[in-house]
């Protein structure tokens, strides 16, 4: 499909949507998207800023497409790519597709199935959305209910954002001391809560959490990346505790429907910026609670389904072929989350064009940049990919055999191009992810008119 820019300039709309990011992304700390290790500065830098990117424009010599093959052509050919890669490569301001290679078959999406996620739960909620968990006395049966809203940042401590300390401190406020019963309502999220082909050894190995609409502190084990067994109880449990060192005698906990009204609330940061971090880190239990809450602002209910059919529900709203394609889950874990090259780039095209969708802007400032940010910051730094360095915005993709990267990258002319690169038959992923960073750091460095 073609996408028009209809401005000279990157768009007025991405740069106030990146202003708005800046500012959520602030209360979740100054080195929530920092590499490890990485030096912060003691204070912002004084005076105006320069330009972020070079200014897009619709005049003069576009990429060529024998360009465009030129470039990519070594690194794409690469044998520990096993001979099976998809890859589309286009031109934003036109939207013109320079570079096709086998770009309607549907491959291995791996977790650049976040991007998708990402796109269903701003349509679903849009990004100024907050998450509030909250907790409802019925004082007839001095019960308290905590109810699960699928808020992938719940935090223990009070903060800016959502905490159950918070929580707990405003139930206090508005609950006479004495026993109370403590029921936890996870209902808002359905079905199995590891999708049908995970094995079920990822929580211990902490690769995600079973999914629940209840989880708090990302459900880790403290000291440890493995993820708890069962979050929701985990979170109610420390919920209790807390609601005793306020003075409660709490006799029981266990899981159970909401019952009163509502007493305490605690609510997220916008989804904006949660999207935004999700997609930096590639964090497999938050994209997979987002999944469910796509789901469940369509259906009522979140499900690895109603995820799977809201994805695809807003994927066709804009205009998008979605034939062949299969969504199994959020986080791209699954081997049957399959995606056309071709989608996934003139997705990403859309996303970047003056005419997306209003609640589109957080996805494309989320993405890492190579060398600098999430899973992007120890690549891009060798000699052979260095020119990618910086220029490059793009989601990651790894499983056994898979290596995919889709993003945008601003070229040699200063023209932004939109890119999917997928590999599914990868004899080696890292040096298949190797491959794939050298192919992006080609349209980097590629004067391609």
């Amino acid at each position: 499909m073609a996408v028009k820019r209809t401005a000279a300039t990157v768009p007025a709309r991405w740069l106030a949507g990146c202003a708005a990011l800046a500012a959520a992304l602030a209360v979740l700390g100054p080195g929530a998207l920092a590499p490890a290790g990485a030096v912060l500065p003691s204070a912002a830098p004084v005076g105006p800023a320069g330009d972020v990117l070079p200014p897009l424009t619709d005049t003069g010599p576009r990429p060529s497409a024998d360009a465009v093959a030129a470039a990519l052509s070594g690194p794409l050919s690469d044998p520990a790519l096993g001979g099976s890669v998809g890859a589309v490569v286009i031109d934003v301001t036109t939207g013109t597709v320079v570079f096709a290679q086998d770009p309607a078959t549907p491959r291995s999406a791996a977790s650049t199935q976040k991007i998708l996620t990402a796109v269903a739960v701003l349509d679903a909620l849009g990004p100024e959305h907050r998450i509030a968990t909250t907790a409802s006395w019925d004082p007839g049966t001095r019960t308290v209910t905590l109810v699960g809203a699928g808020d992938p940042t719940l935090s223990s401590v009070a903060a800016e954002g959502s905490s159950l300390a918070a929580l707990a401190d405003e139930v206090a406020a508005n609950v006479p001391p004495g026993p109370v019963s403590l029921v936890y309502d996870t209902t808002l999220f359905d079905g199995p809560e590891l999708a049908p082909d995970w094995p079920p050894s990822y929580p211990a190995t902490g690769v995600a959490a079973p999914v629940s609409a209840l989880i708090v502190d990302r459900a880790r084990i403290a000291g440890s990346d493995q993820r708890e067994e069962d979050p929701s109880l985990v979170a109610a449990q420390m919920f209790a505790t807390m609601l005793a060192e306020r003075g409660y005698t709490v006799d029981e906990v266990r899981p159970g429907l909401t019952s009163g009204q509502v007493v305490a609330s605690t609510e997220s940061v916008p989804l904006a910026a949660i999207v935004a971090q999700t997609l930096t880190e590639s964090d497999n239990d938050a994209s997979e609670m987002l999944a469910h809450l796509a789901g469940a602002a369509r259906s009522g209910t979140g499900s690895f389904t109603t995820g799977s059919e809201a994805t695809l529900a807003t994927l066709d709203s804009l205009g998008l072929d979605t034939a062949g394609m299969q969504v199994a889950d959020g986080s791209g874990l699954s081997y049957e989350d399959t995606v056309p090259p071709q989608l996934m780039a003139s997705l990403l095209a859309i996303l970047a064009d003056d005419s997306a969708p209003e609640w589109g802007w957080p996805i494309l400032p989320g993405l890492p940049v190579a060398g600098l940010t999430g899973t992007l910051n120890d690549r891009f730094l060798g000699a052979d990919a260095f020119a990618g360095a910086g220029r490059v915005r793009a989601k990651t993709g790894t499983l056994d055999g898979v290596s995919a990267l889709s993003g945008t990258v601003v070229d040699a002319d200063g023209q932004l191009l939109a890119f999917a690169l997928m590999s599914d038959a990868a004899t080696d992923v890292f040096a298949a992810r190797a491959a794939l960073d050298r192919a992006a750091a080609a349209l980097a460095s590629c004067g391609c008119t």
